[in-house]
């Protein structure tokens, strides 16, 4: 290799201790540390598409809940409203129900909006966060069965 792309960082003119070669350690820890680094970035690059994922999640989740909820608050206004209504029809001179059936129809087109949104909800299932991350992670692993095998092998063949 030519001077200076060794990786020692040294000067063709260093003494012999200065420009061999880094130990085998010395690799090894610069190299995990390289190795740790990267899978922390992929990580966090991970971490942050699964925080935006979730986070679309969480206002649909939110969304569905509201209008359940006015849904449901609608429905017993109107059902109250429409049996006391039939209570009072029981007694004579009672009439009109018009704002109780529009209630009811309200609150019933929230729930069925409601429905739509759980459904959606339901569909986006397969969400493959960390995918990558978990990949070089079955990678890593892979890696290190096949030391662990060459190592006892070499063990075996001295």
């Amino acid at each position: 290799m030519p001077d200076g792309f060794d990786g020692s960082g040294s000067s063709p003119d260093s003494s012999s201790k200065e420009s061999g070669t880094q130990s085998g350690k010395d690799r090894l820890l610069e190299g995990l540390a390289e190795h740790i680094k990267a899978r922390g970035e992929l990580l966090f690059i991970e971490a942050r598409e699964a925080r935006e994922a979730l986070g679309r999640r969480g206002a649909l989740a939110s969304a569905t809940g509201a209008i359940i909820v006015i849904g449901y608050g609608l429905i017993l206004i109107a059902g109250i409203s429409l049996l006391g209504r039939w209570l009072d029809d029981l007694a004579p001179g009672l009439s009109g129900i018009g704002w109780q059936v529009s209630a009811l129809a309200a609150g019933l087109v929230h729930l069925a909006l409601a429905l739509l949104l759980f459904r959606k909800l339901k569909q986006k299932r397969d969400l493959n966060l960390f995918e990558f991350t978990r990949a070089e992670f079955n990678k890593d692993g892979e890696w290190l069965n096949q030391v662990k095998k060459n190592s006892s092998a070499n063990e075996k063949s001295s």
